[in-house]
């Protein structure tokens, strides 16, 4: 009897009781909608509430390990709608329209680069950089669009918006490939892993021999990249570019990430599948929101609210594993 408990109490310790929490509130909320909506369920709906939040999707799995990298990256909302509308231009311009849809990509990138090469030289936190980053690439999308949507692309661009392998949209398509290949590489690649090391402790990761720049160089430019991607597709999902593309998105995002237990507050803790957990659970709230009829207003709200819950249960979690690691 007492080995049945001395087990028990293993896989109750071992066990990640913020996962728990999660799917369970997923499962309640999933539930309520079915019993309470009838639309829920349609395809239609499904496929709303999938695409109304593939871009958070996408870019949350990049601000993941800038988060567990002990930093954090807000100039996404300015990297998207710019890299929409040089892509836009791009084409405009008779750049053949896959060309330009790397060019777009890379040039996320390398703002992402940039972003650290800043953070590095003024040696201040990547918040105060991003920022910064984020006011003069709003600033520039006003500026070269004079406030209108830029839209006339050639039809080959149509036809890879019209693209729907097995009737799912592209940017689903790529979410997945990308949540695989992070969900991987972040349990086995040596970068990635690396990157829980850093963020935990800069300063032991350097004397371990780490070459700690360059593990936040990756994690910078990734991010860039993954919000270049996004602006780009958000272009394909629009068939237009707007300077207003992201308005708070990067709010959204670091709530996904904070909600999926990944720690605002220490760094190198955190994962993939709680990210994908996070952003399940920020689709399923704002898709009630609108099956409900409540005001999108009170979206901002809730997702403050959220944030704060995040991490206060991220941190309760943590208390409480530590004090019974201490115990044992």
């Amino acid at each position: 009897m007492n080995k049945k408990n001395s087990k028990l109490k293993e896989l109750l310790f071992k066990a990640n009781w913020h996962y728990i929490v999660l799917i369970f509130l997923i499962l309640v909320i999933f539930v309520y909608m079915c019993l309470t909506s009838r639309s829920f369920l349609s395809k239609a709906n499904l496929s709303v509430l999938v695409n109304n939040y593939i871009m958070e999707a996408i870019m949350a799995l990049g601000m993941t390990f800038v988060i567990i990298s002990g930093g954090t990256d807000i100039s996404i909302s300015g990297i998207l709608p710019f890299t929409a509308i040089m892509f836009a231009f791009m084409m405009q311009h008779g750049i053949p329209v896959f060309i330009a849809m790397i060019l777009g990509i890379l040039l996320g990138g390398v703002i992402g680069l940039i972003n650290n090469e800043l953070r590095r030289l003024l040696n201040i936190h990547p918040m105060v950089v991003t920022m910064a980053t984020q006011l003069t690439l709003k600033g520039l999308d006003l500026a070269m669009t004079n406030g209108k949507v830029v839209s006339g692309f050639p039809e080959e661009f149509t036809k890879i918006v019209d693209f729907h392998p097995l009737g799912i949209s592209l940017p689903i398509w790529i979410y997945i490939i990308l949540a695989i290949f992070y969900l991987l590489f972040s349990k086995n690649n040596r970068t990635f892993l690396d990157v829980f090391f850093v963020g935990g402790n800069k300063e032991a990761s350097r004397l371990s021999g780490m070459n700690v720049e360059k593990i936040l160089r990756f994690v910078f430019i990734a991010n860039g990249l993954l919000a270049g991607l996004a602006g780009v597709l958000s272009t394909a999902v629009y068939n237009s570019a707007s300077y207003s593309y992201g308005q708070n998105i990067e709010t959204r995002v670091i709530a996904i990430v904070a909600i999926g237990g990944t720690s605002m507050i220490h760094g190198g803790e955190g994962s993939i599948v709680g990210t994908m957990l996070g952003t399940l659970f920020m689709a399923l709230i704002y898709n009630a929101f609108i099956q409900s009829g409540v005001s999108t207003y009170y979206q901002d709200v809730f997702t403050g609210v959220m944030l704060i819950v995040a991490v206060l249960l991220s941190e309760a979690l943590r208390t409480i594993k530590k004090k019974k690691m201490q115990n044992l």
